[in-house]
């Protein structure tokens, strides 16, 4: 078991350090990023061109977290413990799967990735219907509501694809905190699939990366899933993990700049947000057979509603600058 265990730390550690060498190399473009397409609105271009660069730089490093998870996790699930077949029989009603010292194995490597991966709340393994066979840490599972997971979106695109998913915004049945999945098979080989091997992801690591950026004091950027829920924030005062975010879904799904990023166009309109005239920049990427969107918010001014405001504003300002030094002083704890 040590052995395995010292192998998969070293290859989650190379892993990282290929992930982040190419976060920071410009000539890198992702895989699972749309072709960037404009949408202006009576917007300085250059100006919007300016800010989707921008965002198309966070966009590389908070997708370069997800794929060192869903690399651990696609390691972890080839390796023997968690190849050798779930037991049915372990399974104990009283504890909503099986026990805490039942297969034990499996156990270890969930908890090997936990400690590896502070931003993950838990590991869990399914059976290939949906039910539960563990959730780490153990007192987790003993919380958790529901036994059987063939209801969520993340469930449903990986057992008709049997390809690694990234979920939309979930309340969790065991914290009740609005988090996201990152989901793969298990497969075995003979090439069938044996179970799913999943990690929950906490929404603070994201939070607290946004609010690192040099943002201006009318300026907020959120990062929200395909259905309007929030999953970042750089408002200090709002915290995404927490239920009130997640049930907050309609503060932008209504707005036409969320609407026109799910039809895959970036760039910048004039519309209202919470009352006041804002100019929004909105950017969507795709990324593990799901969608994420980045939206900066800048408010035109307290005292006017008038987009031409907006606009005389955008066109007098500088370049946001949203990454600099101070960014790079969290990318140790964020990677």
């Amino acid at each position: 078991m040590l052995k395995i265990s010292s192998f998969l730390f070293d290859i989650i550690t190379i892993s990282s350090s290929l992930i982040l060498f190419s976060v920071n190399s410009p000539s890198t473009s992702s895989i699972y990023a749309q072709d960037a397409q404009y949408y202006n609105n009576n917007i300085n271009e250059n100006n919007t061109s300016s800010l989707l660069n921008e965002l198309e730089n966070i966009k590389n490093i908070l997708e370069s977290k997800v794929t060192k998870l869903a690399t651990a996790l696609q390691i972890a699930s080839s390796l023997p413990q968690i190849l050798q077949p779930p037991d049915v029989n372990l399974i104990d009603p009283k504890v909503n799967g099986i026990p805490e010292d039942a297969d034990i194995e499996k156990r270890k490597i969930a908890k090997i990735l936990l400690n590896q991966f502070k931003d993950i709340n838990s590991i869990l393994y399914y059976f290939n219907n949906g039910d539960i066979y563990f959730d780490e840490p153990f007192h987790d599972q003993l919380n958790l509501t529901a036994t059987n997971f063939a209801f969520r979106d993340y469930y449903q695109v990986l057992n008709q694809t049997k390809k690694t998913y990234l979920s939309d915004a979930i309340l969790s049945k065991a914290t009740g905190l609005n988090l996201a999945v990152i989901a793969t098979p298990v497969i075995n080989h003979q090439n069938e699939p044996i179970g799913i091997l999943l990690g929950t992801i906490n929404f603070n690591n994201y939070d607290n990366f946004l609010q690192s950026l040099n943002l201006q004091n009318n300026t907020r950027l959120v990062m929200i899933d395909k259905n309007g829920a929030k999953l970042g924030d750089s408002n200090e005062n709002e915290t995404s993990i927490s239920t009130k975010s997640f049930e907050k879904k309609e503060q932008f799904s209504h707005l036409t700049s969320f609407k026109n990023a799910l039809k895959g166009k970036s760039g910048s309109i004039v519309e209202k947000f919470d009352g006041k005239e804002s100019q929004i920049t909105f950017f969507p990427y795709d990324i593990f057979q799901n969608k994420r969107i980045l939206l900066l918010i800048q408010s035109c001014n307290d005292d006017e509603n008038d987009s031409n405001k907006c606009i005389e504003n955008n066109n007098n300002n500088k370049e946001l600058d949203l990454i600099n030094e101070n960014v790079l002083t969290r990318l140790g704890s964020f990677f």
